[in-house]
This record gives C-alpha cells, structure tokens and sequence, in this order.
C-alpha cells in the first residue's frame, strides 16, 4: 500500500460529518477506524450542536496528535448556527527571539580617506 501523505505535515481535518462523538455507535467506530487509518483522531470532546432537547458533538477535528503537539481547543460560539464554532490553537513550543547583529562596516580607499580628510576640514 502506498503511503498517501508525508508525516512531517500536521494533517488537521475539520467539518460537520453528522456522526455523534458524545455516544459510541456503530457509525462513529466506522469513521474512527477510517481516520485511525491515516493515524488521525477526533479531539473534539464536546457539544457543538444544541437542539431543543439535545446536545451532540457532529462538528469534529481529527489530526495525528503525535505531530500536532501541544494544542488547545475551545467552543466558540457564533450566533450563526445551531452549530458552535470549534477554534484550536495550535502550540508548537515557544518561538526562540531571533537575535539580531548589526555590523557596520567602512570602506575603506583613498577616495573615502580624501573624502572623510575634506569634510574634516570644514569642521571647526
């Protein structure tokens, strides 16, 4: 079989795939052993759709969470939809500061020695 993707890619899926991660059912071990099979999961842990009477998670993120490293995710909600918004952020580690040098050189010839002597000159 041939590998389908690149594992050094955080391969992050996201979308309303109406299967109800609040319950085991035969549907979401169907998909689980989909997404499973492309190393992902679901990381989605809790309502993002509420109903009348009901609460069901249908709006799912599946990533490879041995790549995606630390990560939070929250519901947002919308106003919109039924639906909340699902935000993940994503921390790969802290971003080292990037040090930076100045160097400044001089060029140094006759004309910049005459020059530098001529400005000099009109100086008191």
């Amino acid at each position: 079989m041939q590998k389908l993707y690149n594992n050094k890619y955080n391969i992050i899926i996201c979308g309303d795939v109406n299967v109800n991660y609040l319950i085991d059912n035969n549907r979401r071990s169907q998909l689980d052993a989909v997404v499973h099979s492309y190393n992902l999961a679901g990381i989605v842990e809790f309502p993002t759709r509420y109903g009348l009477i009901s609460q069901t998670a249908i709006d799912s993120v599946f990533s490879d969470t041995s790549t995606i490293g630390k990560h939070e995710l929250y519901p947002l909600i919308n106003g919109l939809s039924d639906h909340d918004t699902q935000l993940l952020i994503l921390n790969k580690g802290q971003k080292k500061k990037k040090e930076c040098h100045t160097y400044i050189k001089r060029k140094i010839s006759k004309y910049a020695i005459a020059d530098f002597q001529c400005k000099l000159s009109h100086e008191m």
